[in-house]
């Protein structure tokens, strides 16, 4: 999950209290600073072994079920997808995980693989909410900078496979950003927050870390599949 930007002097104060962003971190910079060079698709497969044509998500550092990851097969974990102009991620959701609201910039198509997982999307300022529900061998569309979220509402693992249109596309957490924004704008965009203790960089640290790009979910949903201390 994923986000950089460049903030002013508020901006980076509220960042440097905020949770932890994982982002994807280029293996091999050399490797594609080459293969971007390379004249030729015979020159670029030259520069590759048979390994380095094969990616395993499960090596993925982001890799995890608890409560569960998106494990980018990008430019930057993968050098062979360098100029491919393609991004394949791995989307693994635990019980009642969920992919908190965000968006990229390129163009998302999402096959479920596992499990039953409802999606929501707007697409852009007037356009309706969108909801479905994946099932194996469902897919469904996200168009650049569409806000969407995903949501494993049962006790089992699911599963899906996102494929984007970039090598690098992407990807902006809304609400961890809205809180890198000043205090003044978010306050006079949503002036009915109540903040923690008064403190907008306090209220920003209350959001649940981006971590391996996946949270827990509904507090209904937990204590039905006995996730909870209580076990009810």
């Amino acid at each position: 999950m994923f986000l950089s930007a460049c903030v002013g002097v508020t901006s980076i104060i509220v960042f440097l209290v905020s949770p932890t962003f994982a982002v994807d971190t280029t293996a091999d910079p050399q490797l594609v600073a080459k293969l971007k060079m390379a004249a030729t698709m015979l020159d670029r497969l030259d520069l590759l072994s048979d390994e380095q044509l094969l990616y395993n998500f499960s090596a993925n550092p982001m890799y995890s079920w608890n409560p569960g990851s998106v494990c980018n097969a990008n430019a930057a974990t993968w050098p062979a997808l360098a100029t491919t102009g393609v991004t394949v991620a791995q989307l693994n959701l635990g019980p009642c995980a969920m992919l908190a609201p965000h968006l990229h910039r390129a163009i998302n198509l999402v096959v479920a693989v596992t499990g039953s997982t409802h999606t929501y999307m707007v697409q852009e300022n007037g356009a309706r909410l969108v909801e479905q529900i994946l099932t194996p061998g469902l897919m469904t569309m996200f168009p650049p900078a569409s806000l969407h979220s995903m949501y494993n509402m049962g006790c089992e693992n699911n599963q899906l496979y996102s494929f984007l249109n970039d090598e690098s596309p992407g990807t902006l957490n809304i609400a961890q950003s809205f809180f890198m924004m000043p205090e003044e704008i978010g306050m006079q965009v949503m002036p009915f927050i109540n903040l923690a203790n008064g403190s907008w960089n306090g209220t920003a640290q209350l959001i649940p870390a981006i971590g391996t790009g996946s949270q827990d979910g509904f507090e209904a949903c937990r204590k039905k599949c006995g996730l909870t201390g209580d076990g009810s």
